[in-house]
């Protein structure tokens, strides 16, 4: 599903008010329906609207005029700001109710807040309609002590579009924003709702028609997230007529002498996920965890170094493995130089797919202009702390900035970047970004990170394209994570639980 930055929602709306001649007015009046019908949902006797000036404002008191009739509802107007200042179309919504003699408290300065805590707290519904999308800097000191007031005594709150207080495009809260219970955003979702903070304040997310026909198919193209339908549009076909070699073989450089559960919880994720045969490419240690822990996977013992596969260990490979479908590597391996050179002479030679996890990208530290050398694709799964180490960046900004930066990382060393974070960034060489919303708290464990590795080294074995693999790995693990801690809590999910309900994840779909 494509998400809009606020100028790609402007060019929509200025196209369908000045091009295809839809009345602007006509746009506010189905949002409010949209906001309206989320309403009833919660069969509410006392509805309270708060109201800013702009069109956000005006959708609210659309949604008031609407419920106005409504005799088993009781509703009431908060209106922020002078009347006189009113945008045209929230002008004529704010006429209307005063015609009707609606309920409506005028609050311009802070004396006018006296009161209404016990107001806010008599509703059912408080829909927060203060202010919208073109937010970019905080909220005003009269607007903040609203939003905290509505916070702090509020029974349940909708919000008109997004949260009040939100940057729709950055995902800021700047320190203070309404905790919606309830988000009813228009048309198609903005990029800024999938990021956090703001992310924390939309709750339910509902998607409301301002009755303009929308695209929302799945496409890499510009911003996107993935529902359930585009995942399963996704998923590689299963055929009768079938073999380990229909599913393609996954190649996995993983594990070291402290870190062997890597490797096999990569590797458990690749066959979770469909690969017909995975390749566990290791040390003898690591082979015997693997044994004990998957015996279907094959492992290919390599010499190593004190515990670590090393440059030395590539050779006996060197012409096997491009015979396979993907190549993982990292996993585990261990932060070393030696272990740099194996990386190099994988990211060097490889023909096929490759993905660099962990500690494979750790060791290309000051070396990164190195994947430019690659001759293959290339996915790299870096958390916020490995982006650190591979840009030069603070953790702290990168995290304010993920799209940013994950977005010229790809750009600039032309591979496939998954900036691993609560809701994760897929940025391709191709400038798309796509936004993960799947995933848990409980996923917090060591491992995770080996099993998405892992799940996306499944996808392109079965053929999967890398930038869709990608994605769906993404969405795979974050749900397989989801139906585990239905299961196990929120505690007590590992990465190898995580791993084991992929098959979990795709029935969901199914």
């Amino acid at each position: 599903m494509k998400l809009l930055t606020n100028k790609q929602m402007k060019d929509i709306e200025y196209d369908a008010i000045e091009k295809k001649g839809v009345p602007s007015i006509l746009l506010m009046e189905h949002a409010a329906m949209s906001v309206v019908n989320e309403c009833l949902k919660e069969k509410p006797k006392n509805v309270l609207i708060f109201a800013g000036k702009g069109n956000n404002g005006g959708d609210g008191l659309a949604a008031a005029r609407q419920l106005l009739p409504r005799t088993d509802i009781n509703t009431a107007v908060v209106f922020i700001g002078s009347p006189d200042e009113a945008t045209k179309d929230c002008a004529v919504n704010l006429k209307i109710l005063q015609a009707y003699n609606a309920n409506i408290i005028y609050i311009e300065k802070k004396s006018d807040i006296d009161g209404l805590e016990r107001i806010i707290y008599a509703a059912d519904v408080v829909i927060d309609a203060i202010v919208g999308t073109g937010l970019h800097t905080k909220l005003r000191e009269l607007t903040e002590q609203l939003v905290t007031l509505i916070n702090e005594k509020a029974n349940y709150i909708i919000s008109v579009d997004c949260p009040s207080g939100i940057n729709t495009n950055t995902g800021e809260d700047y320190g203070k924003a309404i905790l919606a219970d309830k988000t009813v955003t228009f048309h198609l979702p903005k990029v800024g709702l999938m990021l956090y903070p703001a992310a924390e304040h939309v709750g339910e997310l509902v998607i409301g028609s301002i009755s303009l026909p929308v695209d929302n198919s799945y496409e890499i193209d510009g911003y996107c997230t993935l529902t359930d339908k585009e995942a399963a549009a996704l998923l590689p076909v299963r055929t009768k007529r079938s073999n380990k070699g229909t599913y393609g073989k996954a190649a996995i450089f993983a594990g070291c002498d402290y870190m062997a559960g890597a490797a096999l919880i990569a590797c458990r994720a690749a066959y979770r996920t469909g690969a017909g045969l995975v390749k566990a490419y290791v040390n003898p240690y690591v082979a015997t965890v693997i044994h004990n822990g998957l015996p279907e996977a094959v492992t290919t013992i390599l010499p190593d170094k004190d515990g670590k596969l090393f440059g030395g260990s590539f050779k006996p490979v060197s012409d096997e493995i491009n015979t396979n479908s993907v190549i993982l590597a990292g996993c585990g391996l261990g932060n070393t130089k030696e272990v740099g050179d194996l990386v190099a002479k994988l990211v060097e030679n490889a023909e096929v797919p490759l993905i660099l996890d962990g500690d494979a990208l750790n060791v290309l530290e000051n070396k990164t202009d190195m994947l430019k050398n690659a001759k293959a694709p290339c996915i790299i799964t870096p958390h916020l702390k490995e982006m650190s180490r591979l840009t030069g960046l603070e953790v702290s900004y990168i995290s304010e900035e993920l799209i940013a930066v994950a977005g010229s990382f790809a750009k600039e060393y032309n591979v496939i970047t998954v900036l691993k974070d609560a809701h994760t960034i897929i940025a391709t060489p191709a400038g798309d970004i796509c936004i993960n919303t799947t995933g848990t708290p409980a996923m917090s464990k060591g491992g995770s990170g080996d099993c998405l590795a892992g799940a996306i080294a499944g996808l392109i074995a079965q053929g999967v394209t890398p930038e869709n693999a990608a994605v769906l790995g993404c969405y795979l693990c974050g749900k397989a994570g989801e139906l585990a801690a239905e299961d196990l809590s929120q505690y007590g999910v590992l990465a190898g639980d995580t791993a084991n309900y992929i098959p979990k994840a795709i029935n969901y779909l199914l």
